[in-house]
């Protein structure tokens, strides 16, 4: 019981860090959220790194950046390797919930561009991580939403 307190007690901080704030001559302090928020934050962030871009972990993020603009043999495989790549990096970087379940749901976006007539095809990529807490065993979801270069069949 006494690291179910301890844990209960720790304080997480929103992302982005504003540290202006911390900075100031009242003793400001940074922005705290709930423990679903900064596992929230945390996800987005992890999606978002590509590896080699976090200076003291080189592995920190999701291997899902070597797939854009991937010339795609198999839609399926395709989508595979990006499901499995966001729950390996989960399961490896979020110690906070377990059980995760990662699913994907991918769709073509056209888009024209304004004054210049132009189309923009991206695929958008609906992320769902889904997984219980490891401090309650309460159950937990995150959605987020990617868009990425066309995906090409040749």
């Amino acid at each position: 019981m006494k690291n179910l307190k301890h844990s209960m007690s720790t304080k997480n901080y929103s992302l982005p860090l504003l540290l202006g704030n911390f900075f100031t001559e009242e003793g400001g302090r940074l922005s705290t959220c709930s423990l679903l928020e900064s596992i929230d934050h945390h996800l987005e962030l992890l999606l978002t790194t590509c590896p080699g871009e976090h200076y003291f972990n080189k592995q920190y993020g999701t291997m899902i950046w070597d797939l854009d603009f991937e010339r795609v043999a198999s839609r399926s495989k395709w989508e595979e390797s990006f499901t499995s790549f966001i729950y390996k990096a989960t399961v490896e970087n979020e110690k906070r919930i377990v059980n995760v379940a990662v699913s994907i749901k991918l769709r073509e976006v056209v888009r024209e561009e304004g004054l210049s007539k132009t189309v923009a095809v991206r695929q958008r990529v609906d992320i769902y991580v889904l997984g219980r807490l490891l401090l309650t065993g309460e159950k937990c979801g995150f959605n987020y939403t990617l868009y990425l270069g066309p995906l090409s069949n040749e």
